[in-house]
């Protein structure tokens, strides 16, 4: 198998409701995303082209999260906050489960791979930090 991987960024703001560190309050972050693709390589030595790729990886995740305020809609705080940024037009992503770069890594790659044989999602937060999801 050979894998092949686009790299994004995009920044957006969060806050873990229920968690008893600073991350409790809002505040943001400038995420790195790495969305690696599996598979064996058709007869032309591609496992994916970088173009789809790159497409694939802005419309499902950077076209919807870049400048956002991401909530989990299981928390009355953060669904409050949401509809007050909504209702002056700001922009906001609903999630079922709390915003957590482990989360977000789960996340992505369940959207990717309804597309293309995703094999695993690395999210950072910081450039030290990230959660890495993988498929089976």
């Amino acid at each position: 198998m050979t894998t092949v991987t686009k790299e994004v960024t995009f920044d957006a703001a969060h806050l873990l409701t229920g968690y008893e560190g600073l991350c409790r309050n809002l505040h943001g972050h400038t995420y790195h995303i790495f969305a690696s693709v599996g598979a064996e390589p058709d007869e032309r030595g591609m496992v994916v082209d970088f173009k789809l790729l790159k497409e694939l990886v802005k419309s499902e995740i950077t076209d919807r999260f870049d400048h956002a305020f991401m909530y989990d809609s299981g928390s009355d705080t953060e669904r409050e906050l949401a509809s007050f940024l909504q209702a002056r037009g700001l922009r906001t992503v609903e999630l079922p489960y709390s915003t957590t770069a482990e989360n977000l890594a789960r996340y992505f790659f369940e959207r990717l791979a309804v597309h293309v044989p995703v094999s695993s999602v690395r999210v950072y937060e910081t450039p030290t930090s990230c959660a890495e999801f993988k498929g089976n």
